[in-house]
């Protein structure tokens, strides 16, 4: 009795064990193993509608802004555009692999026994062949074998289990033409019609013409090339000496190239933020400010930047109060500058005013050798300047004898339209005159006729 009792008892206990074992095997056998899935995509299970945490609205719709500080050129700089009077390139061709059937397409169909089925057809524009008996059947982007299948299917209706051969005799020739775009920013493309590119750049307009063209043919591969650009005219304001607008060389619009046909920067530019302004075709304008000043001092290569038709390029005004060590005089020696500068010497001794055409960068010993040093007194000469923020002249006295000696501080850079004053009666008389003015100076233009009518 004992003994049945403990097999009993230890049987219970291996039964209970075993319970236990199986119930946590089960439990966790069906829960989900949440570490490998993301907390994101568990959120999606969770609730099939969507996830349950949302990026945060200025996440979603943050947008980059046109101007960037660090130096790099913008995108929008760094592309080609198409617009009005550009000629493009298009090559289209049959993609690689089984050829498939399309428009100008000829082939040939043998029916074995029924040879009054038998015919010969281009496949039209609209992808189609004239099938004796089934009338129109469209073939286009078919290969060979399923031509062949889908004539035989076709014929099947109208006399039992034709023995259909299909060859194609005329494979139709690859698509290249230019395009010119015309004044609506069209081009024509041949079985398609106008596609608008304006405002394009050349992988955009690819691709836009590649997915038109699918609607006529099976996979094409289009390649586009610019092969003629349009005629550039771009707006030169500001620092400049003859602001304007200028024709440009399509070949090769560079910044660089415009600045010299202006005239070269004034004396007063700041070549360190030359500002290019262009708009593009859903009316926004970008900005792109670029560094000439520093690659000018280093020898290094100038901005690389495409000029575009309807571009501004504006030079802004060195403010004197924030000079940072510029140097003018390495600039007015560079063929960015004005490359000539005119200078007038107002001297009793000479008879009148004597108007010189010096290299930029002279300095004020360059501009006397008009003046008779014997007959001068070298220690009373004024440089008159006009002041374009004040609108009026500004007189600095200078010692020519110490500017001789080599007094940097004497010896002072010229500007276009400086007028050297030699003798202390004619300073006196000008510098009289001069504080009689009550109306300012219009332009440095007025300061000039100011001078040219002085009368001794």
């Amino acid at each position: 009795m004992f003994i049945a009792r403990l097999l009993y008892m230890r049987a219970f206990n291996a039964f209970c064990v075993a319970s236990l074992q199986i119930s946590v095997f089960l439990a966790t056998a069906s829960q989900p193993i949440f570490a490998q899935i993301p907390q994101k995509q568990r959120l999606q299970q969770l609730d099939p509608v969507g996830p349950l945490l949302a990026p945060p609205p200025e996440q979603e719709f943050l947008s980059p802004s046109p101007l960037n500080d660090d130096g790099e050129i913008l995108p929008q700089f760094t592309r080609y555009f198409l617009g009005t009077g550009d000629v493009i390139g298009i090559f289209v061709e049959s993609p690689e692999g089984r050829y498939r059937l399309g428009t100008g397409d000829a082939i040939t169909v043998i029916v074995q026994r029924f040879p009054d089925l038998s015919f010969q057809a281009s496949i039209n524009r609209q992808g189609n062949v004239i099938v004796p008996l089934a009338g129109t059947v469209s073939l286009q982007g078919l290969t060979l074998e399923q031509a062949q299948a889908k004539i035989r299917t076709v014929l099947n209706r109208f006399v039992v289990e034709p023995s259909v051969t299909l060859a194609l005799v005329a494979q139709r020739p690859p698509l290249n033409f230019q395009a010119p775009v015309d004044i609506e920013g069209n081009i024509v493309i041949p079985r398609l019609g106008k596609i608008s590119v304006k405002g394009l750049t050349l992988e955009e307009a690819q691709e836009k013409i590649r997915l038109g063209l699918e609607r006529i043919q099976v996979d094409p591969v289009v390649t586009v090339s610019l092969l003629s650009p349009r005629p550039i005219q771009v707006n030169v304001a500001g620092e400049i000496t003859r602001p304007g607008v200028y024709a440009v060389n399509p070949a090769l619009p560079r910044i660089l190239d415009v600045l010299r046909t202006a005239g070269g920067s004034t004396q007063t530019a700041d070549l360190r933020q030359i500002q290019v302004r262009r708009k593009l075709i859903d009316g926004s304008v970008v900005s792109q400010n670029v560094d000439f000043y520093t690659p000018l001092l280093s020898g290094g290569s100038f901005p690389s930047l495409r000029l575009q038709d309807g571009d501004s390029i504006i030079i802004p005004r060195r403010e004197v109060a924030m000079d940072d060590g510029y140097d003018r005089n390495v600039v007015s020696r560079s063929t960015l500058a004005q490359p000539v500068i005119r200078v007038r010497v107002l001297n009793y001794a000479a008879g009148g005013i004597i108007t010189q055409n010096l290299p930029n960068g002279s300095n004020f010993i360059d501009a006397l050798g008009s003046v008779s040093i014997a007959r001068s007194d070298l220690k009373d000469i004024a440089l008159v300047r006009f002041d374009p923020e004040q609108g009026r002249a500004v007189t600095q006295k200078l010692n020519a004898k110490k500017a001789f000696k080599g007094d940097s501080s004497q010896n002072v850079a010229l500007q276009d339209n400086d007028v050297i004053v030699v003798g202390r009666n004619l300073i006196g008389k000008i510098t009289n005159v001069l504080s009689n003015v009550t109306r300012p100076f219009i332009d440095v233009q007025s300061f000039v006729r100011f001078f040219e009518a002085f009368t001794f």
